[in-house]
């Protein structure tokens, strides 16, 4: 009995030997096997941490530049505007006007309002009189009137009903009262009905209201119209005044006008009433 004991121990004991031995071999074996496959795990798991690693960095650097050409954007446009605004005081100072002694340099401040392109505010009004009406000249041709009110500069452009002064038509200067209707086309009234006026006639300030100089180029006449007592003349005007950057003010026209200018006397009631 004894002996059968101990031979099932020595048995089991053999087996237990054989098979740990059969397992480290399979073991081996088995680790030989997976290494290419613990390998490529390995390199994968090490080039995704550095794509990440380096996605970050590309996703860091992006937002630096970024930020660094938004800068770049903001310093680029103050330039611009700068150039713009070089540019445009260098083609004022070529202008004949500059050395002229009642001609005033004058810029837009802003707008009057902001849904109304017709009126701007302007600068350098300590010389000039109160309630005086002033020419306005836009790069050569005229372009809207100002007036000093409270030590307030305002500039009344060719497209506001206000805006309202004395013209010549044609070779024959036939007299004419201009008023502005847009951003393109004024009106010349009280033309003398038998008056020969043509499409296509230039029309100049005649400077016998005392607020432009003669001879300013104002616009060409695209169309009449015959009223009951006198002619009417849309004109197409020369001045650009949706970019009303710099004027040249008429102070005053060196010569004034021998007999009593009713045009002139016409125009101050039209503003006096425009402005009740």
């Amino acid at each position: 009995m004894k002996t059968s004991r101990l031979l099932i121990i020595l048995l089991f004991i053999i087996l237990a030997v054989f098979l740990l031995k059969k397992g480290e071999l399979f073991q081996d074996k088995f680790a030989l096997i997976t290494l290419p496959v613990k390998e490529y795990y390995l390199e994968l798991t090490n080039s995704t941490k550095n794509s990440i690693d380096k996605y970050l960095k590309q996703t860091s650097s992006i937002e630096a530049l970024k930020s660094e050409n938004i800068l770049l954007r903001k310093y680029l446009y103050q330039q611009k505007i700068k150039i713009v605004k070089l540019e445009e005081i260098t083609q004022f100072n070529e202008k004949k006007f500059d050395n002229h002694k009642s001609i005033l340099r004058v810029q837009t401040i802003s707008y009057k309002k902001l849904n109304d392109f017709s009126q701007i505010y302007l600068t350098k009004a300590d010389e000039l009189k109160e309630d005086k009406i002033y020419g306005l000249i836009q790069k050569n041709v005229a372009s809207g009137i100002a007036i000093k009110e409270k030590n307030v500069l305002k500039g009344i452009l060719l497209s506001n009903p206000i805006c309202q002064f004395s013209t010549f038509i044609g070779d024959k200067k036939t007299p004419g009262i201009a008023k502005g209707i847009d951003a393109q086309n004024i009106e010349i009234n009280f033309i003398p009905k038998w008056s020969k006026i043509s499409i296509g006639d230039k029309v100049m300030t005649s400077g016998l209201d005392n607020i432009f100089l003669p001879n300013i180029p104002v616009g060409v006449v695209n169309n009449i119209i015959t009223k009951s007592t006198y002619k009417t003349a849309i004109v197409t005007t020369y001045a650009d005044i949706l970019h009303p950057n710099f004027f040249y003010l008429v102070k005053e026209v060196l010569h004034e006008p021998k007999d009593i200018n009713l045009s002139k006397m016409k125009l101050d009631n039209n503003i006096t009433e425009e402005r009740k």
